[in-house]
């Protein structure tokens, strides 16, 4: 059984709790179930969406393509490298 030692307040308007306490009531459960099932699932919903890529087919199939290709490094990059390569190192 998770420990629930944490609390949150939140501040609303009249119309708001009545609301709030009337979506409760018509699902049988408190506002504060009401509420935190509510934030958990959405909370849930939008961490999914930011930590997941989601690609149409062609795209797909064009970005698995790029991962199995061949390497080719920009030129710019081998430069760097062949310049840093005839550097001494000096300790």
């Amino acid at each position: 059984m998770t420990v629930k030692d944490k609390r949150r307040e939140v501040r609303i308007s009249a119309d708001d709790d009545n609301l709030l306490a009337e979506a409760a009531g018509l699902a049988g459960v408190t506002i504060s179930e009401f509420l935190l099932e509510r934030a958990l699932t959405d909370a849930a919903e939008i961490v999914e969406a930011h930590r997941t890529i989601r690609l149409a087919d062609d795209d797909l199939a064009r970005l698995m393509s790029a991962l199995d290709g061949p390497v080719r490094p920009p030129k710019e990059l081998i430069a760097q490298a062949r310049k840093a390569r005839r550097l001494k190192r000096v300790d």
